[in-house]
């Protein structure tokens, strides 16, 4: 084993980022409890849930943030 400097960090449990919210599917349309889409109700980003399964793949938010959020746009846009 060398000799020092050693350095450390503390590390313990901590929410780093949502996973949770409305559950939507493919076209950000947010979900009721059945699995139907609820009129007029879309979501994206951290808002939404669902996405990521039990897990968040790191670095993969803004990726998320930005498709799901060009969707949404579109799909409300498609309403007027």
């Amino acid at each position: 084993m060398q000799d020092g400097p050693y350095h450390a960090v503390k590390v313990r449990p901590a929410v780093h980022c949502f996973m949770g919210g409305v559950r939507i599917d493919m076209f950000t349309r947010g979900l009721d409890k059945d699995g139907k889409a609820i009129e007029g109700l879309f979501a994206a980003g951290e808002v939404s849930g669902g996405v990521h399964g039990d897990g968040r793949v790191g670095g993969n938010t803004m990726l998320d943030a930005l498709v799901f959020d060009r969707t949404a746009r579109r799909k409300a846009a498609e309403r007027r």
